[in-house]
């Protein structure tokens, strides 16, 4: 496969200018790696059962959330604030992997070009890849089951005993590298859940496998698009990140005038 090769078959997920996308797109990359979310694989390293992890998870979100209304501003947070007592997980998932706390939540993008970016930008040596998942028939599975139980999805990700399945969502508050990201998420029921295993069973995910060899050069085309670490991380670490993509991709004949 070469680069031509590469952008033909992303072309086919085209999303339609809509209010809802028919594809989404998670850039990896290793090729190697699974749909596993960061919070997933540390409660398995540490041999939790489900109803453990859950109190961990609980713990965890009641700790960032009770600090971080003092760190961030108060619109970022106000949204949040306990209802009748419960913490709305799914709200403060995305601050909390905004800041590098674990969750159970896998970003996902309504861009291929953006995937593109993350299965590139490291790792040169090793073959990425970029998962596409079927929108529509990630919804509707996932409504059909939900209806069925007659339980809020808040309701089933709390429930030790609720069948595992996976929804996808947007954040309740965006901010600047979501938007930039054209970011999504998918969350599971239960936070062990390995989402690819969940996705596959319904055949709602594909895998494009990105040979390492045409990393450099789809890199140098993505950042003659615009896309790169100072357009999807906007801000100062964004900066900081778009010089070890320079370094990676610098042409030796290069000349200071």
């Amino acid at each position: 496969m070469d680069v031509l090769e590469l952008f033909n078959r992303l072309e086919e997920y085209e999303n339609k200018a809509a209010m809802h996308p028919d594809f989404l797109f998670r850039g990896q990359s290793d090729s190697s790696w699974s749909l596993e979310p960061t919070f997933s694989r540390i409660a398995k390293k540490r041999s939790l059962g489900r109803i453990k992890a859950l109190q961990l998870e609980r713990e965890c979100v009641n700790k960032f959330s009770i600090s971080a209304r003092n760190l961030l501003p108060l619109k970022d947070t106000v949204m949040l604030l306990p209802q009748n007592g419960q913490i709305d997980f799914l709200g403060w998932f995305p601050i909390m992997q905004h800041f590098s706390a674990p969750t159970r939540k896998l970003d996902w993008s309504c861009s291929y070009w953006v995937a593109l970016y993350f299965a590139c930008s490291e790792n040169l040596e090793t073959d990425g890849v970029i998962w596409v998942a079927d929108f529509n028939k990630l919804t509707s599975h996932a409504n059909d089951k939900v209806d069925k139980l007659n339980k809020s999805f808040q309701e089933l990700m709390t429930d030790p005993n609720s069948d595992e399945l996976v929804v996808t969502t947007m954040p309740n508050i965006t901010n600047e590298r979501v938007e930039a990201q054209q970011g999504r998420f998918t969350v599971s029921t239960s936070p062990l859940s390995n989402h690819e295993t969940i996705l596959s069973s319904i055949d709602a995910v594909n895998k494009i496998i990105i040979p390492a060899v045409l990393k450099p050069e789809i890199m140098t085309k993505l950042l003659n698009m615009n896309i790169n670490a100072k357009t999807l991380y906007p801000g100062i670490d964004g900066l900081g990140k778009s010089m070890k993509e320079y370094c990676d991709i610098w042409d030796e004949n290069s000349l200071i005038t």
